[in-house]
Protein backbone atom coordinates (compact mmCIF):
# COMPACT_ATOMS: atom_id res chain seq x y z
CA UNK A 1 0.00 0.00 0.00
CA UNK A 2 1.25 3.19 -0.86
CA UNK A 3 1.34 6.15 1.89
CA UNK A 4 1.73 9.66 -0.53
CA UNK A 5 0.98 11.88 2.65
CA UNK A 6 4.03 14.18 3.64
CA UNK A 7 3.72 16.90 5.97
CA UNK A 8 6.07 19.25 6.97
CA UNK A 9 8.46 16.91 5.14
CA UNK A 10 7.80 13.58 7.40
CA UNK A 11 6.36 10.83 6.06
CA UNK A 12 2.95 9.19 7.52
CA UNK A 13 1.59 5.85 7.52
CA UNK A 14 -2.01 5.14 7.57
CA UNK A 15 -3.14 2.94 9.91
CA UNK A 16 -2.86 -0.16 7.40
CA UNK A 17 0.39 0.73 7.02
CA UNK A 18 1.36 0.65 10.82
CA UNK A 19 -0.57 -2.83 11.25
CA UNK A 20 0.55 -4.68 7.75
CA UNK A 21 -3.35 -5.10 7.11
CA UNK A 22 -4.66 -4.68 3.42
CA UNK A 23 -5.38 -1.01 2.49
CA UNK A 24 -9.27 -1.32 2.40
CA UNK A 25 -9.54 -2.26 5.88
CA UNK A 26 -11.95 -0.17 7.84
CA UNK A 27 -10.84 2.13 10.65
CA UNK A 28 -12.58 3.55 13.91
CA UNK A 29 -10.74 7.39 14.55
CA UNK A 30 -11.26 9.16 18.31
CA UNK A 31 -12.52 11.95 16.92
CA UNK A 32 -12.36 14.73 20.00
CA UNK A 33 -12.44 17.75 17.68
CA UNK A 34 -9.42 19.40 19.33
CA UNK A 35 -6.76 20.47 16.37
CA UNK A 36 -5.03 16.90 16.49
CA UNK A 37 -7.91 14.29 15.73
CA UNK A 38 -9.33 17.56 13.59
CA UNK A 39 -5.90 17.12 11.21
CA UNK A 40 -5.71 13.32 11.80
CA UNK A 41 -9.59 13.00 10.20
CA UNK A 42 -8.53 15.63 7.43
CA UNK A 43 -5.89 13.24 6.40
CA UNK A 44 -7.67 9.96 6.85
CA UNK A 45 -10.65 11.27 4.92
CA UNK A 46 -8.47 11.80 1.64
CA UNK A 47 -7.18 8.52 2.09
CA UNK A 48 -10.52 6.83 2.85
CA UNK A 49 -11.21 8.29 -0.72
CA UNK A 50 -8.19 7.47 -2.43
CA UNK A 51 -7.84 4.10 -0.92
CA UNK A 52 -11.07 2.87 -0.71
CA UNK A 53 -11.92 2.20 3.03
CA UNK A 54 -14.74 2.87 5.45
CA UNK A 55 -13.84 5.42 8.07
CA UNK A 56 -16.10 5.67 11.39
CA UNK A 57 -15.89 8.54 14.01
CA UNK A 58 -16.21 7.90 17.47
CA UNK A 59 -16.62 10.84 20.34
CA UNK A 60 -16.91 10.34 23.99
CA UNK A 61 -18.50 12.71 25.85
CA UNK A 62 -17.28 12.77 29.13
CA UNK A 63 -19.59 14.43 31.12
CA UNK A 64 -16.66 16.61 33.47
CA UNK A 65 -16.72 19.89 31.34
CA UNK A 66 -20.13 21.04 30.94
CA UNK A 67 -21.25 22.98 28.50
CA UNK A 68 -17.79 23.42 26.62
CA UNK A 69 -18.01 19.64 26.50
CA UNK A 70 -21.35 19.42 25.08
CA UNK A 71 -19.71 22.45 22.16
CA UNK A 72 -17.40 19.86 21.33
CA UNK A 73 -19.71 17.23 20.55
CA UNK A 74 -22.28 19.61 18.39
CA UNK A 75 -18.71 20.40 16.86
CA UNK A 76 -17.63 16.86 15.65
CA UNK A 77 -21.20 15.78 14.79
CA UNK A 78 -21.31 19.10 11.89
CA UNK A 79 -17.54 18.77 11.08
CA UNK A 80 -18.92 14.65 10.62
CA UNK A 81 -21.70 15.77 8.86
CA UNK A 82 -19.65 17.63 6.22
CA UNK A 83 -17.31 15.02 5.64
CA UNK A 84 -20.71 12.70 5.21
CA UNK A 85 -18.88 9.96 7.84
CA UNK A 86 -21.07 8.48 10.34
CA UNK A 87 -20.45 9.76 14.36
CA UNK A 88 -20.98 7.58 17.26
CA UNK A 89 -21.44 9.13 20.32
CA UNK A 90 -21.10 7.82 23.76
CA UNK A 91 -22.41 10.36 26.47
CA UNK A 92 -20.95 9.34 29.92
CA UNK A 93 -21.01 10.25 33.69
CA UNK A 94 -17.62 9.82 34.48
CA UNK A 95 -17.66 11.73 37.82
CA UNK A 96 -19.81 9.61 39.39
CA UNK A 97 -17.93 6.18 37.44
CA UNK A 98 -15.27 7.64 39.05
CA UNK A 99 -16.80 7.56 42.50
CA UNK A 100 -18.03 3.97 42.02
CA UNK A 101 -14.86 2.68 40.76
CA UNK A 102 -12.48 4.65 42.70
CA UNK A 103 -10.62 5.33 40.04
CA UNK A 104 -9.27 9.25 39.37
CA UNK A 105 -11.27 11.23 36.87
CA UNK A 106 -8.28 11.06 34.22
CA UNK A 107 -8.28 6.99 34.27
CA UNK A 108 -11.75 6.64 34.81
CA UNK A 109 -12.32 8.95 31.59
CA UNK A 110 -9.60 6.93 29.77
CA UNK A 111 -11.21 3.70 31.20
CA UNK A 112 -14.47 4.74 29.43
CA UNK A 113 -13.17 6.06 26.68
CA UNK A 114 -11.21 2.66 25.38
CA UNK A 115 -14.26 0.27 26.56
CA UNK A 116 -16.43 2.56 24.06
CA UNK A 117 -13.67 2.16 21.48
CA UNK A 118 -13.35 -1.50 21.80
CA UNK A 119 -16.66 -1.94 21.91
CA UNK A 120 -17.63 -0.43 18.34
CA UNK A 121 -14.64 -2.15 17.05
CA UNK A 122 -15.93 -5.52 18.16
CA UNK A 123 -19.97 -5.04 17.10
CA UNK A 124 -18.75 -3.92 13.86
CA UNK A 125 -15.73 -5.50 12.54
CA UNK A 126 -13.40 -2.84 12.61
CA UNK A 127 -10.04 -4.28 13.40
CA UNK A 128 -8.02 -0.57 13.52
CA UNK A 129 -8.69 2.29 15.57
CA UNK A 130 -6.51 5.57 14.86
CA UNK A 131 -5.83 7.96 17.62
CA UNK A 132 -3.99 11.49 17.49
CA UNK A 133 -1.00 11.08 19.83
CA UNK A 134 1.69 12.94 18.13
CA UNK A 135 5.38 13.46 19.36
CA UNK A 136 4.60 16.11 22.18
CA UNK A 137 2.31 13.44 23.99
CA UNK A 138 5.42 10.93 23.22
CA UNK A 139 7.29 13.05 24.81
CA UNK A 140 5.40 14.55 27.75
CA UNK A 141 4.96 10.81 28.44
CA UNK A 142 8.39 10.09 28.56
CA UNK A 143 9.13 13.13 31.19
CA UNK A 144 6.44 12.09 33.30
CA UNK A 145 7.92 8.63 33.58
CA UNK A 146 11.43 9.44 34.29
CA UNK A 147 10.28 11.65 36.83
CA UNK A 148 8.20 8.13 38.53
CA UNK A 149 11.64 6.22 37.69
CA UNK A 150 10.59 4.01 34.62
CA UNK A 151 12.57 1.63 33.76
CA UNK A 152 13.38 0.45 30.23
CA UNK A 153 10.04 -0.61 28.98
CA UNK A 154 8.63 2.90 30.25
CA UNK A 155 11.06 5.04 28.07
CA UNK A 156 9.83 2.71 25.16
CA UNK A 157 6.94 5.59 25.35
CA UNK A 158 3.75 5.50 23.04
CA UNK A 159 4.12 2.73 20.38
CA UNK A 160 3.09 3.62 16.83
CA UNK A 161 1.03 0.68 16.79
CA UNK A 162 -0.09 -2.03 19.33
CA UNK A 163 -2.60 -5.33 19.68
CA UNK A 164 -6.36 -3.61 20.88
CA UNK A 165 -9.45 -5.06 20.88
CA UNK A 166 -9.80 -7.57 17.62
CA UNK A 167 -7.14 -5.62 15.76
CA UNK A 168 -4.70 -2.95 16.69
CA UNK A 169 -4.50 1.21 17.98
CA UNK A 170 -2.06 3.16 16.06
CA UNK A 171 -0.82 6.72 16.17
CA UNK A 172 -0.26 7.99 12.39
CA UNK A 173 0.91 11.32 14.11
CA UNK A 174 3.28 10.30 15.90
CA UNK A 175 6.37 12.05 14.47
CA UNK A 176 4.32 15.10 14.23
CA UNK A 177 4.52 17.84 16.82
CA UNK A 178 2.04 19.51 18.05
CA UNK A 179 3.79 23.35 16.54
CA UNK A 180 3.24 20.90 12.86
CA UNK A 181 -0.22 19.69 13.60
CA UNK A 182 -1.39 23.41 14.21
CA UNK A 183 0.77 24.62 10.98
CA UNK A 184 -1.57 21.92 9.23
CA UNK A 185 -4.73 23.21 10.63
CA UNK A 186 -4.01 26.42 9.51
CA UNK A 187 -2.77 25.89 6.15
CA UNK A 188 -5.53 23.61 5.47
CA UNK A 189 -8.37 25.82 7.26
CA UNK A 190 -9.06 23.57 9.47
CA UNK A 191 -11.69 24.57 12.36
CA UNK A 192 -11.11 22.93 15.68
CA UNK A 193 -12.11 23.12 19.67
CA UNK A 194 -9.86 23.78 22.18
CA UNK A 195 -10.21 21.86 25.40
CA UNK A 196 -10.05 24.31 28.83
CA UNK A 197 -8.34 21.92 31.25
CA UNK A 198 -5.14 21.20 29.49
CA UNK A 199 -4.24 24.73 30.49
CA UNK A 200 -4.35 23.97 34.26
CA UNK A 201 -1.36 23.33 35.65
CA UNK A 202 -2.99 21.62 38.73
CA UNK A 203 -1.98 18.40 36.85
CA UNK A 204 1.46 16.56 36.60
CA UNK A 205 1.17 16.47 32.63
CA UNK A 206 -0.25 19.75 31.76
CA UNK A 207 2.51 21.20 33.70
CA UNK A 208 5.18 19.22 31.71
CA UNK A 209 3.68 21.27 28.91
CA UNK A 210 3.92 24.39 30.26
CA UNK A 211 7.04 24.58 31.49
CA UNK A 212 9.03 21.13 30.98
CA UNK A 213 8.67 20.81 27.28
CA UNK A 214 9.48 24.63 26.06
CA UNK A 215 12.74 24.99 28.81
CA UNK A 216 13.54 21.84 26.41
CA UNK A 217 13.00 23.18 22.93
CA UNK A 218 15.13 26.28 24.20
CA UNK A 219 17.63 23.76 24.68
CA UNK A 220 18.04 21.49 22.02
CA UNK A 221 16.20 21.62 18.49
CA UNK A 222 13.39 19.37 18.13
CA UNK A 223 13.16 17.71 21.44
CA UNK A 224 9.94 15.90 20.91
CA UNK A 225 12.17 14.18 17.42
CA UNK A 226 14.42 12.95 19.25
CA UNK A 227 12.48 11.38 22.10
CA UNK A 228 10.31 9.86 19.25
CA UNK A 229 14.17 8.41 17.80
CA UNK A 230 15.13 7.49 21.19
CA UNK A 231 12.32 5.37 21.83
CA UNK A 232 11.86 3.84 18.45
CA UNK A 233 15.70 2.36 19.26
CA UNK A 234 14.67 1.05 22.84
CA UNK A 235 11.92 -0.56 21.76
CA UNK A 236 14.23 -2.74 19.70
CA UNK A 237 16.69 -3.88 22.98
CA UNK A 238 13.57 -4.00 25.06
CA UNK A 239 12.07 -6.33 22.34
CA UNK A 240 15.17 -8.53 22.03
CA UNK A 241 15.29 -8.83 25.82
CA UNK A 242 11.94 -9.63 26.50
CA UNK A 243 12.41 -12.04 23.19
CA UNK A 244 15.53 -14.20 25.40
CA UNK A 245 13.67 -13.83 28.53
CA UNK A 246 10.15 -15.71 26.75
CA UNK A 247 12.93 -17.90 25.16
CA UNK A 248 14.29 -19.41 28.44
CA UNK A 249 10.88 -20.02 29.84
CA UNK A 250 9.97 -21.74 26.68
CA UNK A 251 12.60 -24.24 27.63
CA UNK A 252 11.41 -24.82 31.17
CA UNK A 253 9.30 -27.64 32.34
CA UNK A 254 6.30 -27.32 34.25
CA UNK A 255 5.52 -24.02 36.70
CA UNK A 256 8.14 -24.19 38.91
CA UNK A 257 11.92 -22.75 38.17
CA UNK A 258 15.21 -23.61 38.42
CA UNK A 259 17.31 -21.15 40.61
CA UNK A 260 20.50 -22.06 39.52
CA UNK A 261 19.60 -21.07 35.83
CA UNK A 262 17.82 -17.99 37.01
CA UNK A 263 21.56 -17.38 39.32
CA UNK A 264 23.11 -17.75 35.41
CA UNK A 265 20.87 -14.86 33.54
CA UNK A 266 21.80 -11.35 33.30
CA UNK A 267 19.58 -9.72 35.66
CA UNK A 268 18.00 -7.71 33.04
CA UNK A 269 17.02 -11.01 31.31
CA UNK A 270 16.25 -12.57 34.85
CA UNK A 271 13.97 -9.87 35.97
CA UNK A 272 12.04 -10.26 33.04
CA UNK A 273 11.47 -13.84 33.45
CA UNK A 274 10.15 -13.82 37.10
CA UNK A 275 7.53 -10.70 35.24
CA UNK A 276 6.46 -13.13 32.62
CA UNK A 277 6.73 -16.29 34.94
CA UNK A 278 4.39 -15.15 37.47
CA UNK A 279 1.93 -13.51 35.10
CA UNK A 280 0.81 -16.97 34.49
CA UNK A 281 -0.51 -17.38 37.56
CA UNK A 282 -1.69 -13.70 38.84
CA UNK A 283 -3.34 -10.74 36.36
CA UNK A 284 -1.94 -8.22 39.09
CA UNK A 285 1.01 -6.29 38.23
CA UNK A 286 4.57 -6.33 39.77
CA UNK A 287 6.36 -3.31 40.54
CA UNK A 288 10.19 -2.73 40.16
CA UNK A 289 10.40 -2.85 43.71
CA UNK A 290 9.38 -6.94 43.82
CA UNK A 291 11.36 -8.11 41.17
CA UNK A 292 14.36 -5.84 42.26
CA UNK A 293 14.00 -7.92 45.79
CA UNK A 294 13.08 -11.34 44.38
CA UNK A 295 15.71 -11.22 41.57
CA UNK A 296 18.31 -10.29 44.02
CA UNK A 297 17.46 -13.08 46.42
CA UNK A 298 18.04 -15.72 43.51
CA UNK A 299 21.63 -13.97 43.04
CA UNK A 300 22.34 -14.50 46.66
CA UNK A 301 21.58 -18.32 46.80
CA UNK A 302 19.30 -17.76 49.41
CA UNK A 303 15.51 -19.70 49.89
CA UNK A 304 12.51 -18.38 51.77
CA UNK A 305 9.09 -17.19 51.02
CA UNK A 306 8.47 -14.14 49.56
CA UNK A 307 5.47 -11.80 49.37
CA UNK A 308 4.41 -10.57 45.47
CA UNK A 309 0.88 -8.92 44.55
CA UNK A 310 -1.29 -11.45 44.41
CA UNK A 311 0.60 -14.85 45.54
CA UNK A 312 3.58 -15.67 47.11
CA UNK A 313 6.94 -17.21 45.39
CA UNK A 314 8.44 -19.99 47.56
CA UNK A 315 12.34 -20.42 46.78
CA UNK A 316 13.18 -24.01 48.40
CA UNK A 317 15.60 -27.08 47.54
CA UNK A 318 16.59 -24.94 44.25
CA UNK A 319 13.01 -24.35 42.70
CA UNK A 320 10.69 -21.46 42.86
CA UNK A 321 7.35 -22.46 43.33
CA UNK A 322 4.36 -20.12 42.73
CA UNK A 323 1.07 -20.05 44.95
CA UNK A 324 -1.64 -17.87 44.93
CA UNK A 325 -3.24 -16.60 47.98
CA UNK A 326 -6.43 -17.45 49.06
CA UNK A 327 -8.84 -14.78 48.81
CA UNK A 328 -8.81 -11.66 51.01
CA UNK A 329 -10.55 -12.24 54.57
CA UNK A 330 -11.64 -8.46 54.31
CA UNK A 331 -14.79 -7.95 52.42
CA UNK A 332 -15.23 -4.99 50.34
CA UNK A 333 -17.42 -2.05 52.11
CA UNK A 334 -18.89 1.47 52.01
CA UNK A 335 -19.59 3.48 55.17
CA UNK A 336 -21.36 7.06 55.75
CA UNK A 337 -18.96 9.55 57.32
CA UNK A 338 -20.40 10.39 60.81
CA UNK A 339 -19.72 11.71 64.42
CA UNK A 340 -19.21 9.16 66.85
CA UNK A 341 -17.33 6.12 66.45
CA UNK A 342 -17.55 3.17 63.62
CA UNK A 343 -15.89 -0.09 63.26
CA UNK A 344 -15.69 -1.60 60.12
CA UNK A 345 -17.28 -5.37 60.21
CA UNK A 346 -14.66 -8.11 60.82
CA UNK A 347 -11.41 -6.28 60.82
CA UNK A 348 -11.96 -4.77 64.19
CA UNK A 349 -10.69 -1.14 62.47
CA UNK A 350 -12.27 1.35 64.15
CA UNK A 351 -12.83 4.97 62.93
CA UNK A 352 -13.41 8.00 65.26
CA UNK A 353 -14.56 11.21 64.07
CA UNK A 354 -14.96 14.41 66.33
CA UNK A 355 -15.93 17.72 65.87
CA UNK A 356 -13.49 20.30 67.38
CA UNK A 357 -13.46 24.35 67.04
CA UNK A 358 -10.50 26.06 65.22
CA UNK A 359 -9.71 27.85 69.11
CA UNK A 360 -8.31 24.39 70.15
CA UNK A 361 -6.00 23.39 67.77
CA UNK A 362 -3.07 24.88 69.27
CA UNK A 363 -3.63 23.57 72.43
CA UNK A 364 -3.67 19.84 71.06
CA UNK A 365 -1.26 17.13 71.68
CA UNK A 366 0.28 15.32 68.51
CA UNK A 367 1.15 11.69 69.54
CA UNK A 368 -0.53 10.09 67.15
CA UNK A 369 1.25 11.81 64.12
CA UNK A 370 3.60 9.10 64.25
CA UNK A 371 1.73 6.25 62.38
CA UNK A 372 0.04 9.42 60.55
CA UNK A 373 -3.08 7.60 61.08
CA UNK A 374 -4.99 10.81 62.19
CA UNK A 375 -5.86 14.49 61.05
CA UNK A 376 -7.72 17.37 61.47
CA UNK A 377 -9.58 18.54 58.50
CA UNK A 378 -12.72 21.04 57.15
CA UNK A 379 -15.10 18.81 56.06
CA UNK A 380 -17.22 20.84 52.98
CA UNK A 381 -18.96 17.93 51.07
CA UNK A 382 -20.02 15.20 52.58
CA UNK A 383 -17.60 12.45 52.37
CA UNK A 384 -17.54 8.46 53.05
CA UNK A 385 -15.73 5.59 53.84
CA UNK A 386 -15.08 2.76 51.70
CA UNK A 387 -12.36 0.07 51.21
CA UNK A 388 -9.72 0.05 48.85
CA UNK A 389 -10.22 -1.19 45.55
CA UNK A 390 -7.59 -2.01 42.75
CA UNK A 391 -6.07 1.08 40.34
CA UNK A 392 -6.75 3.09 43.05
CA UNK A 393 -5.06 6.47 43.05
CA UNK A 394 -4.32 9.55 44.94
CA UNK A 395 -3.28 13.16 44.07
CA UNK A 396 -0.08 13.63 46.19
CA UNK A 397 2.60 15.90 45.13
CA UNK A 398 0.38 17.35 41.86
CA UNK A 399 0.41 13.89 40.05
CA UNK A 400 -2.00 10.83 40.82
CA UNK A 401 -0.20 8.48 42.40
CA UNK A 402 -1.21 4.69 42.52
CA UNK A 403 -1.87 3.59 46.24
CA UNK A 404 -0.42 0.48 45.85
CA UNK A 405 2.67 2.51 44.93
CA UNK A 406 2.99 4.53 48.11
CA UNK A 407 1.86 1.97 50.58
CA UNK A 408 4.69 -0.09 48.96
CA UNK A 409 7.04 2.75 49.39
CA UNK A 410 5.72 3.50 52.65
CA UNK A 411 6.32 -0.15 53.79
CA UNK A 412 2.71 -1.12 54.69
CA UNK A 413 2.03 -4.78 55.53
CA UNK A 414 -0.25 -6.33 52.31
CA UNK A 415 -2.79 -7.99 55.14
CA UNK A 416 -3.12 -3.86 56.82
CA UNK A 417 -3.02 -2.02 53.13
CA UNK A 418 -6.35 -4.59 51.82
CA UNK A 419 -8.35 -3.42 55.30
CA UNK A 420 -7.86 -0.19 55.25
CA UNK A 421 -10.39 2.32 55.41
CA UNK A 422 -10.42 5.53 52.94
CA UNK A 423 -12.04 8.94 52.93
CA UNK A 424 -13.65 9.81 49.82
CA UNK A 425 -15.58 12.43 47.97
CA UNK A 426 -16.84 12.60 44.78
CA UNK A 427 -13.28 13.20 43.37
CA UNK A 428 -11.85 10.32 44.56
CA UNK A 429 -9.82 9.43 47.49
CA UNK A 430 -9.66 12.80 49.91
CA UNK A 431 -7.49 10.96 52.66
CA UNK A 432 -5.83 7.45 53.48
CA UNK A 433 -4.19 6.20 56.69
CA UNK A 434 -0.01 6.66 56.69
CA UNK A 435 -0.28 8.01 53.31
CA UNK A 436 -1.96 11.40 53.70
CA UNK A 437 -4.35 13.48 52.19
CA UNK A 438 -4.94 14.43 48.78
CA UNK A 439 -2.99 17.56 47.71
CA UNK A 440 -6.62 19.60 47.80
CA UNK A 441 -7.95 18.33 51.08
CA UNK A 442 -8.81 21.01 53.57
CA UNK A 443 -6.21 20.12 55.85
CA UNK A 444 -5.14 22.16 58.63
CA UNK A 445 -3.41 19.91 61.54
CA UNK A 446 -2.48 16.88 63.10
CA UNK A 447 -3.28 16.17 66.57
CA UNK A 448 -4.69 13.18 69.33
CA UNK A 449 -7.98 14.66 71.25
CA UNK A 450 -10.65 16.59 70.79
CA UNK A 451 -14.12 16.99 72.57
CA UNK A 452 -16.77 14.98 70.99
CA UNK A 453 -20.15 16.34 69.92
CA UNK A 454 -23.47 15.74 67.68
CA UNK A 455 -23.78 15.06 63.96
CA UNK A 456 -21.35 16.64 61.75
CA UNK A 457 -22.39 19.82 58.84
CA UNK A 458 -20.86 21.15 56.38
CA UNK A 459 -18.04 23.41 56.87
CA UNK A 460 -17.46 22.11 60.44
CA UNK A 461 -13.71 20.50 61.58
CA UNK A 462 -13.23 17.69 62.65
CA UNK A 463 -10.58 15.27 64.10
CA UNK A 464 -10.67 11.79 62.32
CA UNK A 465 -8.62 8.92 63.26
CA UNK A 466 -8.36 5.23 62.52
CA UNK A 467 -7.99 2.64 65.06
CA UNK A 468 -6.08 -0.41 63.90
CA UNK A 469 -5.53 -3.71 66.39
CA UNK A 470 -2.45 -4.10 67.45
CA UNK A 471 -1.21 -1.19 66.14
CA UNK A 472 1.94 -1.27 67.85
CA UNK A 473 4.87 -2.15 65.21
CA UNK A 474 2.61 -1.86 62.17
CA UNK A 475 4.97 0.26 60.63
Amino acid sequence: MSDPLTISGKALSFPQTLAGMPQSTPVLLAFSGGADSRALLHLLAKGAKELSFPLTLAHVNHGIRGDEALRDRAFCERVAAQYGLELCILDADVPSLAEKSGRSLEDEARHVRYSCFEELMRERGIPLLATAHHADDHLETLLFRIARGSGLRGLCGIAPVRPFANGFLTRPLLNLSRREILQYCEENQLEYVTDSTNQDTAYARNRIRAEAVPALEALFEDPQGRAVRMSRSLREDEDFLRGEAEAFLDRQMGDALSAELLRELHPAIRKRVLALWMARFSERTLETVHLEELSARIAQGGEGSFSVPGGRVLIEGGRLHFSVLPPTEARPFCLPFREGEITIPESGIRIRVLRTDETKINNLSTASRINGNCFFAIIEKTPYWRSRREGDRILRGKMHRRLRKLCNEKGIPPRLREQMPLLCDGEGILWAPFIGARDDAPLFAEGAHCKEKDLPAKGEKYFIEVLFPEEEGIL
